[in-house]
C-alpha cells in the first residue's frame, strides 16, 4: 500500500511538471508567432505612415488611418508590457505555476489576437 501511496505520488508530480512545461511550451510558441505577427503589423504601419506623407488628405479623411495606427502603438506597446513582466516560473510550486502559465498564456492570446487585428485593418484600408 505504501509503494502505490508513493507511485501516485510521483505520477501526479511528474504529471504536473508536464503540465507546467507544456503551458510553457504553448505560451512561448503564441509569444513566437505573436512577434511573427508584430512584424508584419511594423511593416503595415510604415506603409500607412508612408501613404499618410504623400497623401493629400483631410484631417477627417484620415481618421481611420490614425486609429488604425493607434491600435497598433497599443499592441505593439501590450507585447512589450508583457515581455519585460514575463518571468519563467522557476521556483513556484506546480499549482502556482500552472495558474501563473495560465494567465501568461490568456495574455499573449489576447495580444496575439489584437496584432493580428491591427495589421489586418492596416492591410485593409491600405488595400492589400
Amino acid at each position: 500500500m505504501k509503494h502505490f501511496f508513493f507511485a501516485l505520488l510521483a505520477i501526479g508530480f511528474l504529471t504536473s511538471c508536464n503540465k507546467v512545461e507544456a503551458l510553457q511550451k504553448e505560451t512561448e510558441t503564441i509569444h513566437d508567432e505573436a512577434m511573427k505577427e508584430m512584424a508584419e503589423m511594423n511593416r503595415t504601419g510604415r506603409a500607412i505612415k508612408e501613404f499618410l506623407i504623400s497623401a493629400s488628405m483631410t484631417p477627417e479623411q484620415s481618421t481611420q488611418y490614425i486609429e488604425v495606427l493607434t491600435a497598433m502603438g497599443k499592441a505593439e506597446n501590450d507585447m512589450m508590457s508583457w515581455m519585460a513582466n514575463y518571468k519563467e516560473p522557476e521556483g513556484k510550486s506546480a499549482s502556482e505555476a500552472v495558474k501563473y502559465l495560465t494567465e501568461q498564456k490568456k495574455l499573449i492570446e489576447a495580444n496575439y489576437a489584437d496584432l493580428k487585428a491591427a495589421t489586418a485593418a492596416g492591410k485593409k484600408i491600405l488595400g492589400q
